[in-house]
């Protein structure tokens, strides 16, 4: 069963199962058959009954016209007879046709033939003689028993007939009923039977087909998510299967070399040899192909790294060089810019100063103007105040009087008040005389004696105002004495200072000319010394951007000569030829 192919052992399990169904078909449509047959006979030996039923019933229908027509003598009881002679020559031909296939009937049937023929007969003559000769011919006749022994004779012919058909149906119900059981015993058998065959079909299979592809399906779908388990699976069969199993085998193989030989190009060893099964081994050409480009690349790479490692040493050292001799430059320069710088300050300082001066000695000279022009202005003022000062003093003067005055006026409203008080303290005493009618009185004395006090303290007030302006006066007086002098004084200073601004005006204007052209020759070594500062920072940015790039340079040249090293030290993990 093993070198079976699937399709073989499938086929043969359905081809099986179609023999038993078709032994069960046959089975069926033969028994069937039969049944129909049967059927068919059955309806036959029916109609063979209802015949000789039929038979018997005319020859009774006609026997009936016959009496009554005997009894009654009227024609129309003869309907019976007439019609019933012609149903039973038909009746007696079908059954002769009928029982063609049976001798025994047909024997009968010719016995029935004479008796029907005699009875018939016997009947034609009792009707004739009715007829004829009256009630009572046709009566002698009837009473002589020949027609009823006809009839029992057919009866019992009739009677045979139905036994025999009787006993000929009940033959073929049970022949039905035989075949009807065969026919179920063997569709059951043969169903049960091939219910069993399909199920050790279905087993055997699923044994066979269905269990084997379920675990390959189990291993194809760790191999797809790269776990390769190792198949267990009998290996001698030689169906469709067993070459599944042995490709499965193979591709894992295959599989399993091409991870060992992935490892081995991971590890850098590029000596191993890899070579396509065949011209359709997609994974293996692309290996050998790769392991081809990758000997070729590493070699190129590694020839490659050698020059860069080698120019960029060389070029290292003369970057270094020139980082050096730039960075001397820079510090050069550097140093220059900063001496150049310290220059224009000062320069800056000088000019911003010389314009100073020459604006402040343009300002002093017309200060001095101005200064001048105050102190004739000052002097009239002076003398203004002069007069200004003796109008003062004579009002002070005049101030002084009047505070006397209002001292005396003081003194009189002192003593009225000192009067108003005792005055309400008179009214106070008289209030309380009169009693009730006093109260009024003595409330407007209380009023009077608060305003006495009050004025009392506003003239103690206003005698210590008038003291303090009578000395305020005094010493305006003193001041006004002095100011006189003082203005003088101010007055003869006042000339001199004149004199004197006259003379510092005229070297005040000579300086601020000397200052502008100080400032204008100032001015244009500012210009120029920012032009050379300019130029120097200029220079320096230069010098600092080429110190950079250098340094850049000789960074970027460290860089590669680094990754020189490492190329070199990664080719070498590479084994080639």
């Amino acid at each position: 069963m093993k070198k079976l192919s699937i399709a073989v052992k499938i086929g043969s399990g359905f081809l099986l199962v179609l023999i038993m169904f078709t032994v069960v078909s046959i089975v069926s449509i033969q028994n069937t058959k039969k049944l129909k047959e049967n059927e068919n006979w059955v309806d036959h030996t029916n109609e063979v009954l209802f015949k000789i039923e039929n038979v018997l019933g005319h020859l009774k229908d006609a026997e009936t016209g016959q009496r009554g027509f005997i009894i009654t003598g009227l024609e129309r009881y003869l309907e019976p007879y007439e019609q019933a002679i012609p149903e039973i020559q038909k009746d007696v031909s079908d059954l002769k046709q009928l029982t063609s296939d049976n001798d025994n009937q047909q024997r009968r049937i010719e016995n029935l033939n004479t008796l029907i023929s005699d009875k018939l007969a016997e009947l034609k003559q009792t009707i004739d003689l009715r007829r004829d000769s009256g009630f009572e011919a046709a009566h002698d006749v009837v009473v002589t028993d020949a027609g009823k022994k006809v009839m029992d004779d057919i009866r019992e012919i009739l009677d045979s007939m139905i036994e025999e058909e009787n006993n000929l149906l009940q033959t073929r119900k049970e022949v039905a009923l035989a075949a009807t059981n065969t026919a179920k015993s063997t569709i059951l058998w043969f169903t049960i039977i091939a219910g069993v065959i399909v199920i050790l079909l279905v087993i055997y299979y699923v044994r066979i087909i269905a269990v084997p592809i379920k675990k390959l399906s189990v291993i194809a779908k760790k191999t797809s998510l790269g776990e390769i388990t190792a198949i267990k699976e009998d290996t001698n069969r030689k169906d469709e299967i067993g070459v599944l199993i042995e490709s499965f085998k193979q591709m894992q193989e295959y599989l399993l070399l091409k991870a060992e030989q992935a490892n081995k190009i991971a590890e850098g060893d590029l000596t191993i040899e890899v070579k396509a099964i065949s011209d359709d081994d997609i994974m293996g050409v692309a290996f050998t192909s790769m392991i081809k480009n990758l000997r070729q690349q590493i070699n190129e790479i590694t020839e490659g790294v050698n020059v860069i490692s080698s120019s960029s040493s060389e070029i290292m050292a003369m970057v270094s060089q020139l980082a050096s001799g730039s960075a001397e430059t820079a510090s050069s320069i550097s140093e220059t810019s900063s001496t150049i710088e310290e220059i224009k300050q000062t320069a800056e300082v000088s000019n911003q100063k010389a314009i100073e001066v020459a604006e402040s000695a343009a300002k002093i000279a017309g200060v001095s103007q101005n200064g001048n022009k105050a102190v004739t202005e000052t002097i009239e003022g002076m003398n203004k105040i002069k007069q200004q000062m003796e109008s003062i003093a004579a009002i002070v003067i005049q101030l002084s009087e009047k505070s006397i005055m209002i001292g005396d006026i003081t003194t009189a409203v002192n003593d009225i008040a000192e009067q108003s008080n005792l005055l309400a303290v008179n009214a106070s005493i008289e209030a309380a005389k009169a009693g009730e009618q006093g109260k009024g009185f003595s409330v407007v004395a209380q009023e009077i004696k608060n305003l006495s006090e009050r004025s009392k303290e506003s003239t103690a007030q206003i005698k210590t105002i008038i003291s303090d302006i009578q000395k305020e006066i005094s010493r305006a007086v003193m001041a006004t004495e002095q100011g006189g002098k003082v203005i003088d004084e101010g007055l003869r200073l006042s000339s001199s200072a004149s004199e004197v601004i006259t003379t510092l005006a005229a070297s005040i204007e000579q300086a601020a000319q000397s200052s502008l052209q100080i400032a204008a020759a100032s001015q244009q070594q500012v210009v120029g010394m920012d032009q050379i500062a300019t130029a120097m920072e200029s220079i320096n940015e230069t010098s600092v951007q080429s110190s950079s790039s250098a340094k850049q340079t000789e960074e970027s040249l460290t860089g590669l000569n680094d990754l020189g090293v490492k190329l070199l030290n990664l080719m070498k993990k590479y084994k080639l030829k």
